[in-house]
């Protein structure tokens, strides 16, 4: 049960960690095709959708949890031990920081955040 709840909260933090990037990325890009649902194969990342369809297929999306679980799993056993989780899990919460100071930082000085 716990293993369960790091793996979502991993998870919940990946998603966190990638949105301000993708919010980037949308900026940029090219709109997609307008016969492809909007977001579908973003929601996996900026680069998942490698063949640039709209679409995430099968093949893609778990080409992306294989990259996840590689990460995870330091010592390069094929198994993810509770420890690697934590740090993983860590690992992803100094990011998260990371990125939040930064973006605190390009904010105006005296605005407070969101208003």
């Amino acid at each position: 049960m716990q293993i369960r709840k790091l793996l979502l909260a991993s998870m919940a933090l990946a998603v966190m960690a990638v949105a301000p990037a993708m919010a980037e990325d949308a900026k940029t890009a090219p709109a997609p095709a307008p016969t492809a649902p909007a977001g579908h194969a973003a929601m996996a990342g900026p680069n998942a959708d490698t063949d640039g369809d709209g679409f995430l297929s099968k093949a893609e999306f778990m080409a992306v949890q294989d990259k996840r679980f590689a990460e995870m799993d330091a010592n390069g056993d094929g198994k993810v031990s509770k420890d690697e989780m934590k740090a993983h899990f860590q690992n992803m919460k100094d990011k998260f920081q990371e990125m939040k100071k930064e973006h605190e930082g390009d904010k105006p000085e005296g605005k407070p955040a969101g208003k």
